[in-house]
């Protein structure tokens, strides 16, 4: 349960504000004498505001402080960290109706602070602070030019510590916590701890505004579980009846939700989601790291953990241990759990590695397969042009689901959607390109959803392959190669401007025969250039370009395909990649003195 692993995980983490807290931008400081006189004074005597904004933090210091969520007609107030409203009485306009709830909140708030009081005893900092708010002395401060009333203001005595964060400040924000957030559901079995405790209504705190991306770019806060009428709830209850929490473990539940949606160490935002993860035990392991940037010690670290041998206490680490991740989105106010994974961390390993098995490909420039980051692969599916650096993707032109699909995709070991497939190959016609990321993901998507066991595409060309889907695509891979050195200028080297993958591939891919015979019947002209140039390495060129096209002819049982499906475009989109960088190999073989056929 997804509630229940959140809560377990809380000592795990470091610096997890107190329950009932989270950290909140603070700007403005009250600060008082031990009398309860304010400190900061005006030219004018009046009290003053310190301003906690400066240059390193523009919008005010972070403080943890106290937090729970509120609703209503009359929200209540926060304990010593409020709003300017609450705390010093400021309106939010002049209307006679706004000046009136304003002094409501702001003696709710002193209600609260008498009670934390009470419960303080002897300390000094709250006979301070409640000296300033019986005396109505806050109630005298200027505010600051540009001040809002829902600015957060903190109050502070001179020479002590913050007294929101002090240990009487704690217990008596739990326990006003806990009486507004457990009155209905009185005590029971805790799902979470098991424990016979009270029993919360609701969840104290959200899910913190921004960390789930929304479209709007305007994020709120939003509550996980989130049941206010009978009509949603199953059996007419509302809230947390079906799903009995303690206060400690609701409070720690979305606390550690809210600390690992802030670290990037444990999450990947999305254009439409977050994905969030963890393990039951932590140990040292680039689990999602490697899926999210593919970096080669990375991925050797996956492969080396399951070739490991099962003994020890390392054993125990592996396979006792769990993999949590949970994909959120947000619907207005409220948590979307699109996806919740629970599984043991051995086979979340097993899956990564399932991954980079089937996608791994060996690009043009490099003679050993590579994988692909998750974030380039779901952005080949935009639009790309050429710039000064090379080809680059415009971001956001991907699908707005791609990267949610292809991390579901690699930790479920199932096929990507077919829709990513047909408008992978609509962008590749568009583009006249396939790139390294691209033909990773054709190799995923083939490999995945039409290949048997025996029938994958392995990460570098397979010369013995006899698919005419396959041989159709090295051979106008074939052709274009000839074609460019046959028109290229001898002196600077330079080649055509636009070559017939730039014109014709996407033609080509879904109707082979009828595009590429008359390119066959053109090649004799390239061939017979390249013999006649007079250069010797260009009547090697030649007859390397004949025997391939002879020896692609012979693996064909028939003529070229009339038409291809998706199946057959992922096909030919491979074999002509594969082949290109095959050559590509060769070139740099026969550079470096191997005996290797030159085509170049």
């Amino acid at each position: 349960m997804l509630l229940k692993a959140l809560a377990d995980h809380a000592p795990h983490m470091a610096d997890l504000p107190p329950t009932n807290y989270r950290p909140r931008t603070v700007r403005w400081c009250l600060t008082i004498d031990t009398d309860g006189e304010p400190v900061l004074r005006g030219a004018d005597g009046r009290p003053q505001l310190n301003d906690l904004a400066d240059a390193e933090h523009r919008n005010g210091i972070v403080l943890n402080a106290p937090y729970v969520y509120r609703s209503g007609a009359k929200p209540p107030p926060m304990l010593l960290v409020d709003t300017l409203e609450y705390v010093v009485a400021a309106a939010k306009n002049t209307t006679p109706k706004a000046q009136e709830e304003a002094l409501r909140r702001n003696d709710a708030y002193i209600d609260l602070l008498r009670a934390w009081a009470r419960d303080a005893g002897d300390d000094p900092a709250a006979r301070a602070v409640l000296a300033c708010f019986d005396q109505g002395r806050h109630r005298t401060v200027a505010l600051p030019d540009g001040a809002k009333p829902s600015d957060v203001v903190a109050v502070s005595v001179h020479g002590h510590d913050w007294p929101h964060l002090g240990a009487a400040a704690q217990e008596a924000w739990r326990a006003t916590v806990t009486a507004r957030k457990s009155g209905r559901a009185g005590s029971g079995r805790c799902l979470s701890c098991g424990h016979e405790r009270p029993l919360l209504d609701s969840l104290p705190e959200p899910v913190k505004a921004g960390l789930i991306p929304v479209a709007t770019g305007r994020g709120r806060d939003a509550q996980l579980v989130s049941v206010n009428t009978s009509a949603q709830g199953r059996g007419g209850r509302i809230q947390l009846a079906d799903i009995p929490l303690c206060e400690e473990c609701g409070a720690r539940s979305t606390a550690v939700l809210n600390a690992l949606l802030a670290e990037r160490s444990h999450r990947y935002r999305m254009p439409d989601s977050v994905i969030v993860w963890w393990l039951k035990d932590p140990v040292e392991l680039p689990l999602m790291d490697v899926l999210l940037n593919a970096e080669p010690q990375d991925v050797a670290a996956v492969f080396a953990e399951l070739e490991k041998p099962r003994r020890g206490r390392s054993a125990e680490d592996i396979e006792a241990n769990r993999f949590y991740a949970a994909t959120l989105a947000a619907n207005q106010s409220r948590v979307v759990v699109r996806e919740w994974i629970d599984i043991a961390l051995e086979q979340a390993l097993q899956r990564v590695a399932a991954w980079f098995r089937d996608h791994e490909i060996q690009p043009w420039r490099s003679d050993a397969p590579r994988p692909v980051p998750v974030w380039l692969m779901a952005r080949c599916l935009g639009r790309g042009q050429d710039t000064n650096e090379g080809w680059r993707y415009t971001k956001d032109t991907e699908p707005q689901d791609a990267h949610r699909r292809l991390l579901g995709a690699a930790l479920h070991t199932t096929p990507p959607p077919f829709a990513l497939l047909t408008h992978l190959h609509q962008r590749i016609g568009a583009d006249g390109r396939i790139d390294h990321a691209r033909a990773a993901l054709l190799r995923l998507a083939y490999n995945r959803t039409f290949a048997t066991e025996h029938g994958k595409v392995p990460p570098v060309l397979d010369e013995e392959r006899t698919e005419s889907a396959y041989v159709a695509g090295r051979l106008f891979a074939v052709l274009e190669s000839l074609q460019y050195r046959a028109l290229r200028n001898p002196e600077t080297g330079e080649g055509p401007n636009s070559t017939i993958a730039d014109k014709m591939l996407s033609a080509a891919k879904a109707t082979p025969r009828a595009r590429m015979e008359p390119l066959l019947d053109k090649s004799q002209a390239h061939l017979r250039r390249l013999r006649t140039s007079g250069r010797p390495k260009d009547k090697g060129a030649q007859t390397a370009y004949f025997r391939t096209i002879c020896d692609l002819h012979d693996l064909l049982d028939g003529p070229l395909p009339d038409v291809l499906d998706q199946e057959g475009q992922s096909l030919f989109s491979l074999g002509y990649y594969q082949q290109h960088a095959h050559d590509q190999r060769q070139r740099r073989a026969h550079a470096n003195g191997s005996p290797q056929e030159d085509q170049s």
